[in-house]
């Protein structure tokens, strides 16, 4: 059910963003770097929980768009850091405005203390979870 919703969620949220020539992969990094500037592609690939290859094809045509600009970090050579340009930076608004219509529609029918209720379920669930992988991660 879970997945079935998040492909839901992502699907609609594409289709919100597509005049804006985005996807919900590229929201999601927008967001990382309105949050923090200036992240590594391997921080950004932990973070997404994917492979640096597919972070750095999302760059690549995130970049090509001129919604992110890649420098060299100043300490590792070896390593790139992102920014968002002007135009990343702009999205903010219509992404907010996005993300507003996304929850209005999902949580459509539903009081707010069913969503509150919700929430706080789904931040216990994602609490078990990751305890779970903390102490499997410990081979305990």
């Amino acid at each position: 059910m879970f997945q079935h919703v998040a492909r839901l969620r992502n699907r609609y949220f594409d289709k919100l963003v597509a005049e804006a020539n985005l996807t919900a992969g590229q929201v999601r990094v927008i967001n990382l770097l309105l949050r923090k500037q200036g992240m590594s592609q391997v921080e950004l690939a932990r973070i997404l929980g994917v492979g640096t290859v597919a972070v750095s094809a999302q760059l690549d045509r995130m970049e090509k768009n001129g919604w992110v600009i890649r420098k060299p970090d100043d300490h590792d050579r070896r390593s790139n850091r992102v920014w968002l340009t002007e135009a990343g930076l702009a999205t903010k608004d219509f992404l907010a405005d996005g993300f507003a219509q996304l929850n209005d529609t999902a949580f459509d029918g539903l009081s707010d203390a069913d969503v509150d209720h919700l929430i706080a379920m789904l931040h216990r669930i994602r609490s078990n979870l990751e305890t779970a992988c903390a102490k499997h991660d410990e081979g305990t």
